[in-house]
Parts: C-alpha cells; sequence; structure tokens
C-alpha cells in the first residue's frame, strides 16, 4: 500500500501547489511526450517514442514539442531537433505538464497528475496483448492501488487497446474506464506489423558487433521478486545452439526488466552474456533477435508479429501465478513451455516453425489483435482534431 499511497498523497499535493499555475492557458498544439519513469530508465522510448518520429516526419512546423525525461543531458538530439526537454518531477516542469494541449503517455503521470478538463490525455499503454494483471488487478491489490487506479481512469481521454482481450479485460474490467478507446493497436508496433523491421535490427547488431552469419537469442524476462531462484545457463543454451552442425555463431543478449535488482532472485550464468540493459529501444532488439526467451512478459506480444521462435522460461510458473495471476492462462498462450533447462534445451531443439506460426496466428485472433501496422497515423489523426490542425499531412 506504502508506494500507491503516496502516490495519491502526492497527486492531492501537486493540485494544491498548481493552483496558481491553472490561469494559464493551455496550448493547444504544444505536445508533450513522457514515456515511463523510475528502475531503470528508457524514458524516450516505447509508444510515445514512435509516435513523435512519425509527428516530426509528418507535422513538421504544426506542432510545439516538449519531451518529459530524467536526463536533459542524454537528449542532446532532441534539443537539435527543436524540442522543449523538461525534467521529470520538478516543479519547472509543472507549467509544461499544465499548458501543454496534448498529453501522450504510456502510463507515468497519468496514475497521479492531475491535468485540467481542456487537455487531451492519451494513455498508450507500455504492454500489448493481455498477459499478466497489472497491479490493481492482482489477488493482492488493496484500497491503495484501486484507489489510483480509479484516478488514472478519470484521468484519460483516450486509451489505446491493442487487443480485443486487454480492452475488455484490462482497460474495462481492471482500470473501469469508461472513456474512448482507440483500436488501432500500438505505435511501437506498426513497423513490425508491416515487416519494415530490416533497419531497426541493424542497429543493433552494428551496435553490438555482430557478425553477418551470427545469430542472436534475446532472454527478456519480466519483474518479479521470487522466494525460489529462476537461474538461465547461457552457456549450456550457447552449446546446444553451436553444435557443429548448426554452423552458426550465437551471442546471448540479457535484458532484465527495468525494475530488476541483483537480489531478486533471477540470474543468469554463463561467460558469453552480452548485457543489453543500456540498449535505449526494446523493439530495436526484438527485431535483431532470432530467437526470444521470457516468461510472463507481454514482449511475447510484440515478438509475435516477427513469426521467429519464441519459447518460455517458468520454473516459478506456480508462485507467479499465485501473486499476479493472468487475463489469458498461461496455458492458452501459444509458445513452448519450461520449467527447467533441460526442457527449455529440447523445446529450442525441436521447434518446428510451421505448426508455430499457425499457433501464433490463432492465438493473436483469439485475443482480438487490434494491430494494424498504422497506429501512428490514425492517432495522428485524433490529435489534428484536438489540435485544430485542418491541413493533415500524414500518410
Amino acid at each position: 500500500m506504502g508506494q500507491a499511497l503516496v502516490k495519491i498523497v502526492f497527486s492531492m499535493l501537486v493540485r494544491v501547489l498548481t493552483l496558481p499555475l491553472r490561469i494559464l492557458p493551455v496550448k493547444p498544439n504544444r505536445i508533450l511526450f513522457t514515456g515511463l519513469t523510475g528502475g531503470k530508465v528508457y524514458d524516450y522510448s516505447c509508444n510515445p517514442k514512435y509516435l513523435y518520429e512519425y509527428m516530426r516526419e509528418h507535422f513538421q512546423g504544426q506542432f510545439e514539442y516538449v519531451w518529459a525525461v530524467s536526463d536533459i543531458e542524454k537528449y542532446g538530439f532532441l534539443k537539435e531537433e527543436g524540442v522543449r526537454l523538461v525534467r521529470h518531477f520538478t516543479v519547472s516542469s509543472f507549467p509544461m505538464l499544465l499548458t501543454s494541449g496534448v498529453i501522450v503517455t504510456n502510463g507515468s503521470y497519468a496514475p497521479w497528475f492531475p491535468f485540467r478538463k481542456k487537455q487531451y490525455v492519451i494513455n498508450t499503454w507500455h504492454g500489448g496483448g493481455a498477459y499478466k494483471q497489472v497491479e490493481n488487478g492482482r489477488p493482492d491489490a488493496n484500497w491503495a492501488t484501486r484507489k489510483r487506479a480509479e484516478f488514472c481512469a478519470n484521468n484519460i481521454d483516450l486509451f489505446l487497446a491493442s487487443c480485443r482481450i486487454q480492452e475488455e479485460k484490462m482497460i474495462r474490467e481492471t482500470y473501469a474506464y469508461r472513456g474512448e478507446v482507440l483500436r488501432a493497436g500500438t505505435p511501437r508496433n506498426d513497423k513490425l506489423v508491416r515487416g519494415d523491421i530490416k533497419d531497426m535490427a541493424q542497429r543493433v547488431r552494428e551496435y553490438y558487433a555482430i557478425p553477418d552469419n551470427g545469430k542472436i537469442v534475446l532472454y527478456a524476462p519480466t519483474y518479479r521478486k521470487l522466494q525460489n531462484p529462476v537461474v538461465v545457463d547461457s552457456d549450456e543454451l550457447l552449446k546446444q545452439l553451436e553444435k557443429p552442425e548448426n554452423r552458426t555463431e550465437w551471442f546471448f543478449f540479457c535484458r532484465y526488466h527495468r525494475y530488476q535488482g541483483g537480489d531478486d532472485g533471477l540470474k543468469v550464468t554463463g561467460k558469453r552474456v552480452v548485457d543489453v540493459m543500456d540498449y535505449p529501444d526494446m523493439q530495436e532488439l526484438l527485431c535483431a533477435a532470432d530467437l526470444l526467451i521470457t516468461d510472463y512478459s507481454s514482449c511475447v506480444w510484440d515478438y509475435s508479429f516477427l513469426g521467429r521462435p519464441c519459447f518460455l522460461y517458468v520454473p516459478d510458473k506456480e508462485e507467479y501465478t499465485a501473486k499476479t495471476g493472468f487475463y489469458v492462462d498461461l496455458e492458452q498462450w501459444p509458445f513452448d513451455r519450461a520449467e527447467n533447462m533441460e526442457t527449455l534445451i529440447e523445446n529450442i531443439r525441436n521447434y518446428d516453425a510451421e505448426p508455430a506460426v499457425e499457433r501464433i496466428a490463432a492465438h493473436l485472433e483469439k485475443l482480438g489483435s487490434y494491430e494494424s501496422g498504422r497506429c501512428c497515423q490514425v492517432l495522428a489523426e485524433k490529435i489534428c482534431e484536438q489540435g485544430g490542425v485542418e491541413n493533415y499531412g500524414g500518410n
């Protein structure tokens, strides 16, 4: 309850502190973007990043762009593009937060910042599909987390949905959101759905100097604190992938969740692990990966559109199910599951692409995928309506 209660009290305090600023006019054509905060920060990322890049290209001179970030010095390239930068959670950021006609977030600020009625707040969310339950929908949810969810729902004017089940279970049920839902997918998956990923993958391969004939296995687990440790033996995995008959060099990339700490019971062993925590864009890592290993992470949704091998390593399945729970039961996910390293390696060895792709297609249909490959365009049109831009330049 502690953290959720602090945010509730903080939001009330901010409402009082910002009263004098509420006389400032809201500027319809000012758009403020913000990504997730806290943990290992990637605040210029995810859905807001991809929407911003689309609008920067198609609406030159028509909007004023603002980004709220943790480290202003890290984003000098945005300044060069004419973007105004403000630092998260500072009093100096409040005027921009309260005068931007459009706010684009993927969850940050929506649960606690008291925006004004004249502002148009868009929650693009930060996970696709309908997999692990969000905090206020879990078995141990308390009054404070539910109150924060209520505040969040009342604070949003448009919520993006990646699929029908997410809209029904998470957006409508867990958040009790009654406003407008955009059923066009997610900005960060537009290029994945269209297959326009070559440049994204190449940036990763060049950054980590992966040879042309090299292949990448990406391990990307979700966050949790474990009673019993979960250990991944990367050396053994690479040994199996690099058998002489395969004639391929593999690289093991590891990307923990941004909140994951070294003492939380999740560990990768091995001499050839490439730590990709500092890489700024998860979508590009997915595009570069030839094989994905995860557990309960919604990155399986994004990766599904690439049609590549994906495997679940879930030794703590019972513990995680009891603590967190799922919108769609784990047994219904279209990926091979393993509760030990031997089974995981066996699943990889026996992978058959054709039935695997068919299972994924059926899964996307069952969840009612809204991913269209053109979410950025559709969302830009909505923003233009709010900002009064008459000459729409998108395509």
